[in-house]
């Protein structure tokens, strides 16, 4: 069989070593682009796996950070109310009125003046849980407290405002209750 084409043109002179080794080169490039062309690429698996375990590490790094807000909003909105209470809240007297109410269906009891009694009946103070004692503050204090942490308010008795639907419906509303009468 004969030589190929390349040795013959190199036995003529027509061209030198460096030119038939660049020839080749730039043809098998050629065929090796053809053949990755038609093969799709390899894909490596380990830096797909890689790449999963780093996207599950993110998510569960968000969840974690998610739920260490929440504990600080949390915090921070008890110690808004522990602030609030502690601020806010009206004396006691201990020689006055055992004033009863139920919490968590046990019956509490807190000595406080007949005038805390009437604000509490009127609406305008309600009792408040701090820790494990009970405090009465104003009727705008329980309010905030309810928005922050509905829990901890025991017991506010809002006032009617002004809803004269309510007045007209009630069959005793001709009545008048004694000033003096006690429950």
């Amino acid at each position: 069989m004969g030589s190929s084409f390349q040795d013959q043109l190199l036995k003529l002179g027509l061209v030198n070593k460096n030119q038939v080794d660049k020839a080749k080169k730039s043809k098998h490039s050629e065929r090796a682009q053809k053949v990755s062309k038609k093969q799709p690429p390899k894909v490596d698996e380990n830096a797909l796996l890689a790449e999963q375990a780093l996207a599950k590490k993110r998510e569960r790094a968000r969840q974690l950070n998610l739920e260490r807000e929440a504990k600080l909003k949390k915090r921070e909105e008890a110690a808004k109310v522990r602030q609030l209470i502690e601020t806010n809240s009206l004396p006691k007297d201990e020689k006055g009125v055992a004033y009863r109410f139920v919490d968590q269906k046990k019956v509490y009891r807190l000595f406080i003046g007949q005038d805390l009694v009437d604000r509490l009946s009127r609406g305008s103070a309600g009792i408040v849980r701090l820790g494990d004692q009970y405090e009465v503050c104003p009727a705008e204090t329980v309010k905030k407290i309810r928005e922050l942490d509905e829990k901890v308010v025991v017991l506010f008795n809002e006032p009617a405002g002004g809803g004269e639907s309510g007045d007209t419906e009630d069959p005793y509303a001709g009545y008048e209750v004694p000033d003096d009468l006690m429950w």
